[in-house]
């Protein structure tokens, strides 16, 4: 499988959150509702994928019990408890960062992490 992720609505750049590395930001403005789609592998929670990918742990989203490693554009959304972004998963285990509002072209772009994803890595709820 070889994934290329082009999507020419985003572009990749330092985050403005410190320590945070790097972003993903609008390149266009954004509708409300707009999508995108989580390119990755899909691990099961605890096995010994799971083991050998510790170093993506920050990344991962969980989909039920298992576990997408982010391989494109979508493992650049940092979190924020002030986000612009959600996920949405679907029955097939498709996932997707949906915007809960208009963006605007040069915005980065968050999504609020999970309560135990926060505390594991250190965010604590509540902080962007």
């Amino acid at each position: 499988m070889v994934i290329d992720e082009k999507d020419r609505r985003f572009y990749i750049k330092k985050s403005g959150l410190k320590n945070a590395g790097m972003g993903l930001f609008a390149k266009i403005p954004l509708e409300k509702g707009a999508r995108l789609r989580v390119l990755g592998a899909l691990i099961r929670a605890e096995s010994a994928s799971d083991a050998c990918t510790v170093y993506a742990d920050k990344h991962k989203f969980r989909v039920g019990r298992h576990l997408l490693i982010p391989l494109g554009y979508a493992g650049l959304v940092n979190h924020s408890s002030k986000p612009n972004m959600e996920k949405i998963v679907e029955k097939n285990r498709r996932v997707s960062l949906r915007t809960l509002r208009a963006i605007k072209k040069g915005e980065e772009l968050f999504f609020a992490y999970h309560p135990y994803a926060q505390t594991r890595f250190g965010f604590g709820i509540g902080k962007k």
